[in-house]
């Protein structure tokens, strides 16, 4: 059942490539809005304001196109600017949800919000988005001017902004937790929705985690590997297990220069085991013919995706009521880009490795 499901994974990538090459606008639920705000005194990155922020909306457009009708929410992004070598983002809060094995359990703010329509910080913003200011975001981002059509080609020596946003949002909505990156293990009697899905086994004797939802258990034959060392992510490099998810928009492990990345069947699957229901299940997507994720069109806290370069000659493919908590609240944590290195190239391809 396993091979069988990753075959179709991979059959499912060029599907994608060929949709995601259309262009065609992405249309949010009518319900939900995005409202971007800027941390940054003296307005230094000003000039930046306008295209960040109509690819932040179209980032949040494109989740939201599967969130249904029945929700009315306006999510507060707030976008600033750090000395880090990337990016990272995350719900501002968090909301309690009850107790899962003995565990106070959390959901993410903003996934919050939108399904039961109340605000769990109020006035405040919802999400956070920091992006790299020495360098990344002068010389490692391409914004596409046409954020909803996405016609443009994104140029092989940048990485798709649109796409960073996108796996923003994810980690705000539900790829986030307090888990150790290595062992599982948790810091106190508390866990977010996602972390209560996570699971821990072996690998060649070291410890190596797993997603096994439900969903997400039986849209991918099994449970479903996490990046080790970052483990609110998806896939690994071999020999780990889980290299078939390195195309991903969640995955860990890189993202790719010159490509565009969408929310995948396999992501609903996730943000649904967490307690997010969506208009169509991952399983019903992929069912009717889209795959589970695909990193590129064809003619990207704690570290996330390093940045590769892919050439495109021909059609290639990688492929819960106002917050009430019994106690303090455990800690925000936001989700970061690792730092890009190049390293050496092959026949034509190159890209970054991640870094810690």
């Amino acid at each position: 059942m396993a091979a069988t499901a990753r075959s179709i994974i991979a059959l499912g990538l060029v599907i994608s490539g060929i949709v995601a090459a259309t262009g065609l606008p992405l249309r949010a639920n009518a319900a939900i809005t995005f409202q971007v705000s800027f941390n940054d005194p003296g307005s230094l990155y000003a000039p930046y304001y306008n295209r960040i922020r109509s690819n932040v909306i179209s980032a949040g457009n494109e989740w939201a196109s599967y969130f249904g009708s029945s929700y009315n929410a306006s999510v507060q992004v707030q976008l600033g600017f750090a000395d880090i070598a990337t990016a990272d983002g995350a719900s501002i809060t968090n909301s309690y949800v009850g107790l899962s094995n003995g565990l106070a359990t959390y959901e993410q703010g903003a996934a919050y919000e939108i399904r039961t329509g109340l605000d769990p910080n109020g006035s405040a913003p919802d999400v956070r988005i920091t992006i790299g200011r020495t360098g990344y975001l002068q010389n490692e981002l391409w914004f596409d001017p046409s954020p909803n059509r996405q016609s443009a080609a994104v140029p092989l020596n940048r990485t798709d902004a649109r796409s960073v946003f996108l796996h923003e949002f994810g980690h705000a909505f539900a790829f986030n937790g307090w888990r150790n990156g290595q062992t599982g293990a948790l810091p106190g009697g508390y866990q977010s929705t996602f972390d209560a899905w996570v699971t821990t086994r072996t690998f060649e004797g070291q410890p190596q985690l797993f997603f096994t939802g439900s969903a997400a258990r039986s849209l991918y034959g099994g449970p479903v590997p996490l990046t080790f060392g970052q483990n609110s992510h998806l896939g690994n490099l071999e020999p780990r297990p889980g290299s078939i998810l390195i195309p991903d928009l969640m995955n860990g492990v890189s993202f790719y220069r010159g490509s565009r990345y969408h929310v995948s069947p396999l992501d609903l699957a996730i943000l649904g085991d967490t307690g997010f229901p969506t208009t169509s299940s991952g399983a019903g997507i992929a069912a009717a013919g889209a795959p589970l994720f695909a990193a590129a069109p064809f003619a990207s806290a704690v570290p996330e995706p390093s940045t590769c370069v892919l050439t495109m000659g021909g059609l290639i493919a990688l492929v819960w009521v106002r917050r009430r908590t019994p106690a303090p609240a455990p800690p925000r944590i936001a989700r970061r880009l690792p730092h890009t290195r190049p390293v050496t190239p092959s026949a034509g391809t190159a890209r970054t490795t991640e870094t810690a």
